[in-house]
């Protein structure tokens, strides 16, 4: 004799009877479906963003009184790989990643320029520092600069590479050029970025110093001072 029973049957109005058991399990997933929609259950809730965004800072402003050096400062130039968003971390000569959760609050080119002005008025110091357009007899100078490296090692290390051009006004002359190479030792990124990123403002600072040297030598054969 066939002992086998099916899970479920019709009765005699033709609906479908369940067993007891498969009720339970079909008010479980009723209750479940009722947390889900009605009470948003937390373990659904979206995790909180951790994304932190950062601009790099410049040096200490001073007591100083203005100079009369005016500088034109042209766009700063950058390698394809500090066009990412997130922060840089350069894991070995020709490895680069990048952390997800911290990122630039601005296009780094134009936030190393602003830094660039910023700390070249403090250090020459000069109230006239324009940026990207001017007129020709406007400024004593034009400065160019482009960005090879500038990123931070896993250990925290900084390192920042550049090659830079001091041009009479209108650029008819090559007053003076070089290439810097600096680097400055900080906490490693792992512990927070914004350590990293302090590391390379101080690095960006550093450069500053460098190249409001240069710029007075370029232009000591010459008059300091131009028409407004």
């Amino acid at each position: 004799m066939n002992t086998t029973h099916k899970p479920s049957v019709l009765d005699a109005r033709g609906c479908l009877k369940t067993r007891p058991h498969a009720r339970t399990l079909l008010t479980s997933l009723c209750a479940m479906m009722l947390c889900i929609g009605l009470s948003g259950c937390s373990f659904l809730k979206p995790a909180k963003s951790t994304t932190r965004y950062y601009v790099l800072t410049p040096v200490a402003a001073t007591s100083s009184g203005p100079g009369s050096l005016a500088v034109g400062l042209g766009q700063v130039k950058l390698p394809a790989y500090l066009f990412n968003t997130p922060l840089a971390v350069r894991k070995g000569t020709n490895e680069v990643e990048y952390l997800d959760s911290a990122l630039w609050a601005e296009r780094l080119d134009t936030g190393f320029q602003r830094v660039l002005a910023a700390n070249l008025a403090i250090i020459l110091p000069t109230d006239r520092i324009l940026l990207s357009a001017w007129q020709r007899d406007a400024v004593a100078a034009e400065l160019y600069v482009a960005l090879e490296q500038f990123d931070v090692d896993a250990t925290g290390q900084g390192v920042l590479v550049a090659r830079w051009r001091i041009l009479s006004p209108g650029g008819e002359k090559l007053l003076k050029a070089g290439s810097s190479r600096l680097s400055r030792q900080g906490p490693p990124p792992d512990a927070g970025a914004s350590g990293a990123i302090a590391t390379l403002s101080h690095l960006a600072a550093d450069f500053s110093r460098q190249l409001a040297q240069a710029l007075q030598e370029a232009t000591s054969g010459q008059a300091a001072t131009v028409a407004k």
